[in-house]
């Protein structure tokens, strides 16, 4: 009976008089060099990975295999294979990737334990991070299961989910952004020009706040139909958050919404004056999240620690509850549930607990009912 071949595999070279040790990858019986020294193990990790993604994309494999014939760098790339055409952000997707490459690339699915897992947590720089990085790799397993590429279940042990920041700015904090962001002018040979530097962050705040929107939804939309990103109908003023035929999460979701007459006001002297965008730099949607942190940094100082694009939704959220808005209308306007806005954000409500306080006031708790 024929021995079961064995995945492919790292194997440090060692040095002798006429060369250094070197990071060699063993598959088949044959040897591929990484060019990678010993001081390099994670370079030639990621070279281990994209050998074996090549020869998965390129040459069919056998079905229902085991977990320990299985690469993990094997089950990643048949993943992007399969999510390339419809993952929103497929660059951050890339990212992440290649940072589970770095670490599981020449481990098989049966090395993924607790242990490992937990070990991965470790060696990143943010638990957030790595719990994100180990969705894809738990989604990755299963589309393998799916796929038959292995007959073997794997569980992904992820960390504790982290308590997401729910600050929010005050109307006078708000407005500071906004102005110092209207009156920014580049300067060019240490000397101000009279081009607005930060004026698609001040647009982006704008709009992220009037709508609650999530940033890459206010930034990626445009005031003409386009594919694959947001639309503003200008005419009607209806904010359609999605992309057209977008398949979007049950836990993300952008459902179309009026906008409000002041800022729809505002876009549409921002298209006649040229915009195609709602934000836009240089004539293209632009991210502004390095302008962004830039400008909270200087506006705020230290009091700009933990915020981020995000926070223009959690403020949004918040004002809404603290001016008494219907929870069912605020929900469906944000694109969350009502239990999660309660949840999160119910507290600021002027009803929040007010019979619990009232029936303490007026001297009806601990009294029983006739």
């Amino acid at each position: 009976m024929s021995r079961t071949r064995k995945p492919a595999r790292l194997w440090l070279r060692p040095a002798d008089k006429d060369r250094e040790a070197v990071w060699i990858i063993l598959d088949g019986g044959k040897q591929y060099s990484t060019g990678r020294g010993e001081s390099d193990r994670a370079e030639a990790e990621r070279a281990l990975a994209e050998h074996i993604a090549k020869r998965f994309l390129e040459k069919p494999t056998e079905k229902h295999r085991a977990a320990s014939e299985v690469s993990v760098a094997e089950v990643i790339a048949h993943y992007l294979l399969v999510k390339e055409e419809t993952v929103r952000n497929s660059k951050e997707l890339a990212a992440r990737a290649k940072a589970l490459l770095a670490f599981w690339g020449d481990k098989t699915l049966d090395d993924i334990t607790t242990t490992t897992c937990s070990a991965y947590v470790k060696q990143r720089t943010s638990q957030s991070m790595a719990r994100r990085e180990l969705e894809d790799l738990r989604a990755a397993c299963r589309m393998a299961i799916a796929d038959k590429v292995t007959r073997h279940a794997v569980t992904v042990t992820l960390p504790p989910k982290s308590k997401g920041r729910t600050n929010h700015l005050d109307r006078d904090t708000m407005a500071k952004l906004v102005w110092a962001a209207y009156r920014k002018r580049e300067v060019q040979r240490g000397v101000p020009t009279k081009k607005k530097a930060t004026l698609h962050v001040a647009r982006f705040l704008i709009a992220a706040l009037y709508t609650g929107s999530r940033s890459a939804r206010v930034w990626q939309a445009s005031f003409k139909r386009e594919k694959g990103r947001p639309y503003i109908d200008l005419e009607h003023g209806v904010y359609y958050r999605a992309a057209e035929d977008e398949q979007v999460a049950a836990n993300k979701q952008a459902p179309p919404i009026r906008l409000p007459s002041r800022l729809l006001a505002h876009m549409r002297r921002w298209h006649r004056n040229g915009a195609k965008y709602v934000v836009e730099y240089q004539g293209r949607a632009a991210d502004p999240k390095r302008a962004f942190r830039n400008l909270t940094d200087d506006v705020l100082g230290d009091e700009a620690k933990g915020i981020v694009r995000h926070t223009m939704r959690h403020t949004a959220a918040t004002w809404l509850m603290q001016g008494g808005v219907d929870m069912w209308q605020a929900a469906g306007y944000l694109g969350m549930t009502k239990e999660t806005l309660e949840k999160t954000y119910g507290h600021h409500h002027p009803d929040h607990q007010g019979d619990v306080g009232d029936a303490f006031t007026s001297g009806r708790a601990g009294r029983i009912r006739q």
